[in-house]
C-alpha cells in the first residue's frame, strides 16, 4: 500500500518517534510509506527521517512553523490566523500536487491542521491517529465537525482511547481500530548493558518524562521531592522533557525552577530538557513516575518497563493497558503525592518486590508491545480497508 504519514511537526517527540518508527517497519515489510511534513521547519525530526532512509517530502519550507496561539495579544493572534489562512492555501496546492504524483492508498493524520488540507471522498482513505487520550469535552466544536466529516475511519493506540471515540460520537465501533505501540527491544538491550550494579549506598533515581506543561505533572514531582527530602530518603529526581515555544509552557517551567530553587532541591532536582538520547537517562534510572492529566499509551512507560524499571503513574487514558497494580507497576490515586511518595518507599526498601515488578513489566512489553504485533495490526487493517 501507498502510505503517506501527514505532519506539521514543531517539536520532535515520542509521538513523532514512533511515527518515524511505524512508518519504517511498514517500509519493511514491503509497503510504500513516506513522511510529508508542512515546513520542515524541526530540523531534528527532519534529521531522525532521513537517518532512518525514510523518503520525506517538505510542502512550504520554512524556518518555523505559524503557531496561531504562540502569544496572547489578540492583534498577534489575528496576523498569525492570516498568516496561517495563506499559508494553508499554499500548503493545500502542494500536497496536492504530491498526492497526484505518489497516489496514495491511506493518508493517516494526527491534527486538526493536517486534517484541514485533506478532503474526504478522494482516492485515499483519512486515516486520524489517535496518539493522545480523546478527551472529548476539550475538543472544540469545530474540531469536532472535522474529526467526525473529515476522517474515514480511525485509529487509537488503546482501547480507552477506542471508547472514548465511540462514545464522543465521532465514529462506529467498526470505524475505529486499535494499534498498540511498540518498542525496539534490540536497542534497549544495547543500552542495558552499560547499565552498572546498583550499590547500597545509592540514591534512588526516580525519572520523570515529559513536555513542560501543567497537564504533565512537573508540579507534583516537585511537591513528592519535598515529602522524600523531609523523610531523609536518599534519592534524585530527574525531570526530562520538551519546552515548547509557547508562553504556557515557558511559564510553567520557570515556575517549577522556581520551586525547586525556593524549597532548596537544587542538590535533589534535576533538569534535562530536550534531551536527545533519553536511553542514556533510562539506563540510570531506578522509577519512573508519571503523574500526567491525559494519555494514549505513553511510549515512556513502555521504554522503562522495557528496561526493567517499575512504573507509577495516574490512572489516565491506556496507562492502565500498561499498569496491573501490584503487578507490572503501581496505579496512584490521581495526583496524590502520598501515593506516589508509599510506592516509592516500596520499592527502595524491599529489593525482592522491585525484581518482582520490574520482571514482570519487561514481560508484558516482551509478549505484546513487540514491533511484529504492530505491523500485523496495521495490515489488518489495510486488508479491510481494501475491501471497503
Amino acid at each position: 500500500m501507498n502510505i503517506i504519514f501527514l505532519e506539521a511537526v514543531q517539536i520532535h517527540g515520542g509521538a513523532r518517534k514512533s511515527t518515524i518508527e511505524l512508518a519504517k517497519r511498514l517500509n519493511e515489510e514491503g509497503h510504500n510509506s513516506v513522511i510529508v511534513d508542512f515546513w520542515g521547519s524541526c530540523s531534528e525530526f527532519v534529521e531522525d527521517v532521513q537517518a532512518n532512509k525514510i523518503p520525506i517530502q517538505i510542502l512550504k519550507k520554512n524556518d518555523s512553523p505559524i503557531a496561531i496561539f504562540s502569544t496572547k495579544n489578540p492583534f498577534k493572534i489575528g496576523i498569525n490566523i492570516i498568516s496561517f489562512l495563506l499559508d494553508w492555501v499554499r500548503l493545500k496546492k502542494e500536497f496536492k500536487k504530491f498526492q497526484n504524483t505518489f497516489k496514495p492508498d491511506v493518508v493517516i493524520i494526527n491534527n486538526i491542521k493536517t486534517n484541514s488540507i485533506l478532503k474526504k471522498g478522494k482516492d485515499y482513505k483519512i486515516a486520524y491517529f489517535a496518539r493522545g487520550w480523546f478527551a472529548y469535552n476539550s475538543i472544540g466544536f469545530l474540531k469536532k465537525l472535522m474529526f467526525k466529516y473529515n476522517s474515514d475511519y480511525f485509529i487509537g493506540v488503546s482501547q480507552s482511547t477506542r471508547q472514548a471515540i465511540y462514545t464522543g460520537g465521532l465514529a462506529p465501533l467498526e470505524k475505529i481500530f486499535v494499534v498498540p505501540n511498540a518498542i525496539d527491544l534490540t536497542k534497549v538491550e544495547q543500552y542495558k548493558k552499560e547499565r552498572g550494579a546498583r550499590k547500597d549506598g545509592d540514591p534512588v533515581v526516580i525519572l520523570h518524562c515529559g513536555g513542560f506543561l501543567p497537564a504533565k505533572g512537573q508540579d507534583l514531582s516537585i511537591s513528592l521531592a519535598r515529602k522524600l527530602k523531609d523523610n531523609n530518603i536518599n534519592f534524585k529526581v530527574i525531570l526530562m522533557g520538551a519546552v515548547y515555544d509557547t508562553p504556557v509552557s515557558e511559564n510553567f517551567l520557570n515556575k517549577i525552577r522556581t520551586e525547586i530553587s525556593q524549597y532548596k532541591l537544587d542538590n535533589h532536582v534535576e533538569i534535562l530538557l530536550n534531551q536527545k538520547d533519553p536511553y542514556s537517562i533510562f539506563k540510570s534510572s531506578d522509577i519512573l513516575i508519571h503523574p500526567s492529566d491525559t494519555e494514549g499509551l505513553p511510549r515512556v512507560i513502555m521504554e522503562a518497563l522495557a528496561f526493567e524499571i517499575p512504573v507509577i503513574a495516574n490512572p489516565v487514558g491506556g496507562v492502565t493497558d500498561y499498569i496491573l497494580h501490584n503487578f507490572t507497576g503501581y496505579i496512584a490515586t490521581h495526583n496524590n503525592v502520598d501515593d506516589y511518595y508509599e510506592y516509592i518507599c516500596k520499592l527502595y526498601y524491599d529489593r525482592d518486590l522491585y525484581n518482582f515488578i520490574a520482571g514482570n513489566g519487561k514481560a508484558l512489553i516482551v509478549n505484546n508491545y513487540d514491533k511484529k504485533n504492530q505491523v500485523e495490526e496495521f495490515d489488518k487493517i489495510f486488508k479491510k480497508l481494501g475491501k471497503s
